[in-house]
């Protein structure tokens, strides 16, 4: 089996009857590169989500790349809070607090604004182009999907698990839960085992939550097999094509992302210019290498966003060609 075959095994059975031969023509033209495998490879993802087969070929096809598209930036962005919060808790524990609203320092000022800015846009792009499609999927849930209302709730347990570790943490902090080994105020000279633990627990409570919510969101948009939904807004009916309609929220954010990656990197540059003695302390996360801790921020952020834009640069793609 050479390696078209291989990959047109990867569609479903009912997907090959339909379109093999027409794909395998469209293989022998476009199967040049492994990023051209890749996108096959994700077009066989696409091909097992649940959509109806009374579509067109090339209209089914750029649907269910729109939707694995968003789905991309989607899990990219919940990557990209993961390292946010990261670069948040490193600036905030440390001396460099004092720059995150150094207006006397406008180059500061501005870089740390224009994180603040983009991590709007961010969440206002992903909230405007998901509320059509979460609300078609509530809808779906309470109705008729109970495996759905099933995944429905992951995010919600994962939310409270987060809230029930930080009432524990608040409880430590103001003295009316004791644990051996634990202090209720830490300092950087005064970072017992216990509390590092501790704080470790919240990242990790923190970070499974962030991916099981994501896994979930995922089951659950791959199971809606509606391209279109109508809504009723001031009282008439409104018909959304779902995933085109949240294409352009989905770029915007992913611009977002990218703009709070400049703005981090810069601030970092300034911040290390203003204080390089801080840089070569301990000041990271559990009083790890502040360098190293600032670096694999960036890490994070720059991953997140390279996936961002190869799911934009699919989704556009889609859509040019359809």
């Amino acid at each position: 089996m050479n390696a078209r075959d291989w990959l047109i095994q990867l569609y479903p059975r009912a997907w090959r009857e339909r379109y093999g031969e027409e794909f395998d023509a469209l293989l022998e033209e476009c199967l040049h590169s492994p990023l051209d495998a890749l996108d096959i490879f994700l077009g066989a993802l696409d091909a097992h989500l649940e959509f109806p087969f009374e579509m067109n070929w090339r209209l089914m096809n750029m649907v269910n790349k729109l939707r694995t598209s968003i789905l991309i930036v989607f899990a990219a962005y919940i990557g990209f809070i993961v390292g946010g919060m990261s670069f948040y808790g490193l600036v905030d524990d440390s001396p460099m607090a004092d720059l995150m609203k150094a207006r006397a320092d406008m180059p500061l000022f501005a870089a740390w604004t224009a994180v603040e800015v983009g991590a709007v846009i961010a969440l206002l792009s992903v909230v405007i182009g998901g509320l059509p499609l979460a609300w078609t999927v509530i809808r779906r849930a309470l109705t008729s999907s109970r495996e759905d209302l099933r995944w429905l709730l992951v995010p919600v347990f994962a939310f409270l698990a987060l809230v029930l570790y930080v009432m524990f943490m608040a409880s430590i902090g103001l003295g009316r839960l004791q644990i051996p080994g634990v202090v209720p105020v830490v300092s950087h000279d005064n970072f017992p085992l216990g509390n590092r633990l501790l704080i470790g627990g919240f990242m990790l409570v923190f970070i499974l939550g962030a991916i099981v919510s994501t896994v979930a969101v995922w089951k659950i948009i791959s199971n809606t097999n509606m391209p279109e939904s109508t809504f009723k807004i001031l009282g008439r009916e409104k018909s959304v094509k779902l995933y085109e309609y949240a294409f352009i929220p989905a770029v915007v954010a992913t611009l977002a992302m990218l703009l709070m990656l400049i703005a981090t990197i810069i601030w970092g540059w300034l911040a290390y210019s203003a204080m390089p003695q801080v840089f070569a302390e301990h000041w990271g996360l559990l009083l790890t290498s502040t360098t190293s801790s600032f670096i694999t921020t960036v890490a994070i952020m720059l991953a997140s966003t390279a996936v961002a834009f190869f799911g934009v640069a699919r989704g556009y793609l889609a859509r040019k060609m359809a």
